[in-house]
């Protein structure tokens, strides 16, 4: 009979602590911060142009011009614009090195998905303090001359 006791005055604490005061200003606070967390903007990354290295086989020479973005949280784009400013000639110099990489298959890929893995990489690198959550591009133009 003790046993029971003890067990409803738990369930009663229990029950009165689960349905106690709350602060709704805190809670609206709270939801608003983390909407504003979680919203997006596109941010210009900016326009390269490069020739790739000759194919040997063909003696072709491909030219590729790419404007990127990168989609970054709303509340970092302050620290972003600032380290651009900064390491703006590191993230350019990184950047065509990773588009001198790419192959003609990646080139192929609808959606250029190993291109844009390995861009996002560069960007994330060069901005350790204010990370792009992906990489898009906006034009692409792919000439081969002979």
């Amino acid at each position: 009979m003790a046993w029971r006791r003890v067990g409803g005055a738990i369930c009663a604490l229990s029950l009165a602590v689960s349905t106690g005061c709350y602060d709704a200003k805190a809670l609206v606070d709270q939801v608003r911060t983390d909407a504003l967390r979680s919203q997006t903007q596109e941010i210009d990354l900016g326009l390269y142009r490069t020739t790739m290295p000759r194919d040997p086989i063909t003696n072709t020479l491909t030219e590729i011009e790419l404007r990127l973005f990168g989609t970054v949280p709303r509340y970092k784009i302050p620290t972003i614009q600032k380290q651009l400013k900064a390491d703006a000639y590191k993230l350019r110099s990184d950047t065509l090195v990773a588009i001198r990489k790419t192959t003609a298959e990646e080139l192929g890929e609808p959606d250029l998905g190993q291109l844009r893995t390995r861009l996002m990489q560069v960007a994330n690198d060069v901005l350790a303090d204010a990370p792009i959550q992906s990489i898009g591009v906006e034009k692409i133009r792919i000439v081969e001359r002979r």
